[in-house]
C-alpha cells in the first residue's frame, strides 16, 4: 500500500502526503525548521486548517503555503548547483582530488534525500488534484514544478556522480601506468639476474672462468641484453599506442 492512501491519524507522522481519514482527508506538508508546519483537511469540498473542521481556509492560503515550500526547495537547489559547478573545475585542478572525495559521500546522500522530499510533494499534490477537483487547476501549475525541480536535482546528483567517476578513471589510470612500469622493470632484470646469478655459482669449469677479462665480457654481454629488452619494449609500446 502506498504512502498517501495509508489511513493515518494527523500527526501520526511527519511525512508529507495526501492521507484519509475517518470522515475527512488531510494535506500534510513535513517542512524544514525553518518553515512553519502546514496541514490541510478536506471535506466536502471546502479546506480546513484544524482537525476538528472549524477554521475554514481559502485555495490562496493552500496555494500560498505550497509557494513558500516550493521557495525553500529553489533556494536549496540553487545551493547544490552551486557546490556542482565549483566541483566543476575539478577537472583540471588534479589537487582538489582528495576534497571532493571527502564531501562526494555526504552530498549524495543529501541530494537523495532531498529527491525523495520532492518526490512526496509532488505526489502529494498529484493525489490532491486528483481527489479535491477543485483543486486540479491551481495544482497544475505547483506539480509541473515539482517536477521540474526533481529532474534538477537528478541531474545534480548525476553530475557529481559524472565526477567521481572521473577522478576513479584517472586513479585507475595511474595505478594502471605504475603496474605497467613495475612489469617493465622486472621483465628488463629478471635476464640480468639469471646471468649474474648463473655466473655466481661457486663450481669448478664455470663457463668464461679461464679468462682474465671474464667479467668484463659478462658485463658486456649483460648491457647487450638489457638494451635489446628495452629496445624490444620500446617498439612493443609504440605499436601499442
Amino acid at each position: 500500500m502506498s504512502e498517501n492512501s495509508q489511513n493515518l491519524k494527523p500527526g501520526a507522522r511527519a511525512v508529507t502526503g495526501y492521507f484519509y481519514a475517518e470522515g475527512y482527508e488531510y494535506l500534510n506538508f513535513a517542512t524544514s525548521a525553518q518553515l512553519a508546519h502546514y496541514k490541510f483537511f478536506f471535506k466536502d469540498g471546502e479546506i480546513f486548517t484544524d482537525e476538528a473542521l472549524n477554521e475554514r481556509a481559502s485555495i490562496d492560503e493552500l496555494t500560498a503555503a505550497i509557494k513558500k515550500i516550493l521557495s525553500s526547495h529553489k533556494e536549496k537547489i540553487s545551493r547544490y548547483l552551486g557546490h556542482l559547478e565549483s566541483f566543476e573545475t575539478i577537472y583540471k585542478k588534479p589537487k582538489e582530488y582528495p576534497e571532493f572525495m571527502k564531501r562526494h559521500a555526504e552530498l549524495k546522500y543529501e541530494i537523495r534525500k532531498f529527491y525523495n522530499k520532492i518526490s512526496r510533494l509532488q505526489d502529494a499534490l498529484i493525489t490532491c488534484a486528483n481527489e479535491q477537483t477543485a483543486l486540479k487547476k491551481p495544482l497544475k501549475r505547483f506539480i509541473a514544478e515539482t517536477g521540474a525541480a526533481k529532474s534538477v536535482v537528478a541531474e545534480c546528483g548525476a553530475g557529481l556522480d559524472d565526477i567521481y567517476a572521473f577522478i576513479q578513471s584517472v586513479k585507475n589510470d595511474k595505478i594502471n601506468r605504475n603496474i605497467y612500469m613495475l612489469t617493465m622493470i622486472s621483465a628488463l632484470l629478471l635476464p640480468l639476474n639469471f646471468i649474474t646469478s648463473f655466473f655466481g655459482m661457486n663450481t669448478n669449469g664455470l663457463f668464461l672462468s679461464q679468462y682474465p677479462n671474464a667479467t668484463f665480457i659478462v658485463t658486456c654481454a649483460m648491457g647487450a641484453v638489457l638494451a635489446g629488452l628495452a629496445g624490444l619494449f620500446w617498439l612493443y609500446s609504440k605499436r601499442q599506442n
